[in-house]
């Protein structure tokens, strides 16, 4: 029998719980889940989830961060904000379907016969091959690891080599293939992607063949530069008038065009749309491109030396070290192990979940971007953006201390042209290149160096090269950590011989602020003890004064910006029937320019002018000579200008593009 006390609680009936009365945060979480079951592959669309009833789509329509979190998880994403700014959530979701676009229209462009693979639809949808190949090329400079796995599971790697074998040579200048950006972003992606096991699976008759294709572009300086601006300047931009077409003041004709070359912006200039803002940027330089390809391959081939011949092939394919940016690819296990998940033909419906998983399981902890590796192309990404011509300023594009250090290469010493001149006649009079490199800096407060042409009565414009920008008979000499410069009063004018005191450049920031003086005491005690110039004045440095107005000036633009517009986010994982974008023509064509924030500004180092030093080490002068070196680095642009020097005075003359 149950009391009256008892019988006057009810027990309240509870309705149960659906995906649409869950809040917005708790139904982000499951969408986020179905949408990125793994991290390689496409997002799976909302599609399904939105149309199970008004509420749940509308609920997904405002969840803000649910792009931005399915981004992060597919692709890469530290480059953008250390680089430009904090993304909107708009733009997340903008770049979002960007690069699944790009990533679809390769592995739809794999689907089709060779002959149309590589030609643009003015009808279809999809971006051009040069607008594709640059797409590629960025998602290259932003890879933390996520981005290059999802290019390879689309087959870039294999679309691109096939464009450069069989599209590379269909437009022609003279004869000539084209620098274009197409050809240069195809070099610069296939390289980035090879490793060790794709250049040791390449046949020989591969390999000659690939070379072939690129070597004109390395070999032929009058119609490739090296450089976004000429040797012949060590002060960037010129002050000339502007240039109005490829021929400057110091150029001279030639059959193949004006030289030296001068990148017009007109020409050189890309304009590309980069988490929905206009980014200008450059075209890459197909000659660095071409280097890296060409050594990546021929340096399969270790000296010939009998003593050091590999036993086997095994241990042949332990010895080669290339120069690639990654040596083992977890891909390379997963297309040994999954032949036919290239295959767009067979998987023509798309990726199985079996073989994406197995994939993943191979992959293991390989997608842990937490390290930031894209952070060394930030110098590459900064030249793109601002070398785009020699009549405009820009900051230093240039990261004090990365040469320090030995350095190894070969060299070519002939005196005369070989007859005939090919690959096997250089080889011969190639030989081994060792040289350790020290850098020493000027920073603000000092006086630095003058250039060449400081000193004599020419254009200021145009500086001479050949001592690597150095002053005639100018000679350093080491003191502890410093290099003292001497210029001789003879080629200064009206001056007595001057001495510059330039202080070494540390690897680690930290170390270099404590070989300062910093660590020891305050900053002030260390102005009063060291000469100016020898060490980062922020209180007086010009660059820091500079940073400083510009924080303001970028802290004042983004207030006076509009506030994120609040309306919902589309869908960017969706389309209208057959790859078919949601995207709207107009917004394209309206699009915000690409500014940096202030929180992307990077610190001032307070580095005016960066000299080299180098010399060969003990054990192998004995066997190449004995060897010292001097050098320069251009600020505009991290060019590099480097002399060598042998016992006997005799001196060559390097410029490497940074």
């Amino acid at each position: 029998m149950v009391s009256a006390r008892t019988a006057s609680f009810s027990v309240k009936s509870t309705r149960p719980t659906t995906l649409s009365s869950l809040p917005v945060e708790v139904l982000e979480h499951i969408a986020f889940y179905y949408v990125c079951p793994r991290v390689l592959g496409p997002p799976i669309p909302l599609a399904t989830l939105l149309l199970l009833s008004k509420a749940i789509s509308y609920k997904l329509s405002v969840a803000r961060h649910l792009y931005a979190r399915v981004f992060k998880h597919k692709f890469s994403f530290s480059a953008i904000r250390r680089r430009g700014f904090e993304p909107r959530a708009g733009e997340w979701a903008w770049q979002l379907r960007r690069w699944c676009e790009v990533l679809k229209g390769v592995r739809s462009r794999r689907r089709r016969p060779v002959s149309q693979a590589y030609v643009d639809d003015v009808d279809a949808e999809e971006a051009g091959v040069q607008e594709t190949m640059y797409a590629l090329w960025i998602m290259c400079l932003e890879d933390d690891g996520c981005n290059r796995a999802q290019m390879q599971l689309v087959g870039a790697y294999e679309w691109v080599e096939g464009y450069i074998r069989t599209e590379m040579y269909k437009n022609l200048d003279k004869g000539w293939p084209l620098g274009n950006a197409g050809n240069s972003c195809a070099m610069w992606v296939f390289w980035y992607l090879s490793s060790k096991a794709r250049l040791m699976d390449e046949t020989p008759e591969q390999r000659e063949s690939l070379i072939d294709l690129i070597i004109p572009f390395l070999t032929v300086p009058f119609r490739y530069p090296s450089s976004f601006a000429p040797a012949n300047h060590f002060r960037l931009p010129l002050q000339s008038s502007a240039q109005s077409s490829l021929s400057t003041p110091f150029s001279i004709p030639t059959p193949h065009g004006p030289f030296p070359i001068y990148l017009h912006p007109s020409r050189h200039t890309w304009v590309i749309p980069h988490f929905d803002r206009w980014t200008p940027l450059c075209t890459p330089l197909a000659a660095d491109a071409a280097k890296l390809v060409y050594f990546s391959r021929r340096e399969t081939m270790l000296f010939n030396v009998p003593d050091f011949l590999p036993r086997n092939r095994e241990e042949h394919r332990a010895r080669v070290r290339t120069p690639l940016p990654r040596n083992h690819d977890p891909w390379d296990d997963v297309r040994n192990t999954l032949p036919n998940i290239l295959d767009a033909k067979l998987n023509r419906l798309g990726f199985s979940d079996s073989d994406l998983y197995e994939a993943e399981r191979i992959f293991d902890d390989v997608f842990d971007e937490s390290e930031c590796s894209s952070r060394c192309w930030d110098a590459d990404w900064w030249r793109l953006r601002l070398c785009r011509s020699a009549w405009v300023s820009q900051s230093a594009v240039y990261t004090p201390g990365s040469l320090n250090g030995l350095w190894t290469g070969r060299m070519i010493e002939a005196g005369h042209r070989p007859n005939p001149f090919t690959e096997t006649t250089l080889g011969l009079v190639a030989v081994p290149l060792y040289v350790r490199l020290s850098e020493y800096a000027m920073y603000a407060g000092g006086s630095p160096i003058p250039c060449a042409n400081d000193t004599d009565s020419g254009d200021r414009d145009e500086a001479s090269i050949q001592d690597a920008w150095f002053p005639p008979n100018t000679t350093l000499s080491a003191k502890g950590d410093h290099v003292i410069v001497s210029v001789p009063s003879s080629v200064l004018t009206n001056r007595e011989e001057e001495k510059y005191e330039y202080v070494a450049v540390r690897n680690n920031d930290d170390d270099a602020e404590s070989s300062l003086g910093f660590g020891m005491g305050s900053e002030a005690e260390a102005r009063n003890k060291r000469k100016p110039g020898t060490f980062h004045d922020r209180e007086t440095c010009t660059g820091c004064i500079a940073r400083e107005k510009a924080l303001v000036a970028a802290r004042a633009q983004a207030r006076g910006m509009n506030v994120e517009n609040e309306n919902p986010v589309s869908d960017p994982l969706s389309s209208n029937g057959e790859g078919e974008s949601l995207q709207d023509d107009e917004t394209i064509n309206d699009l915000p320019p690409y500014v940096p924030s202030a929180e992307t500004l990077p610190p001032c180092n307070g580095i005016r002018d960066v000299l080299i030093t180098g010399n060969t080490d003990p054990r192998h002068a004995a066997a190449w000579g004995n060897w010292v070196w001097k050098g320069r680095v251009r600020k505009w642009d991290g060019m590099v200008g480097l002399v060598r020097s042998a016992n006997n005075g005799v001196s060559i003359n390097l410029f490497l593009s940074s």
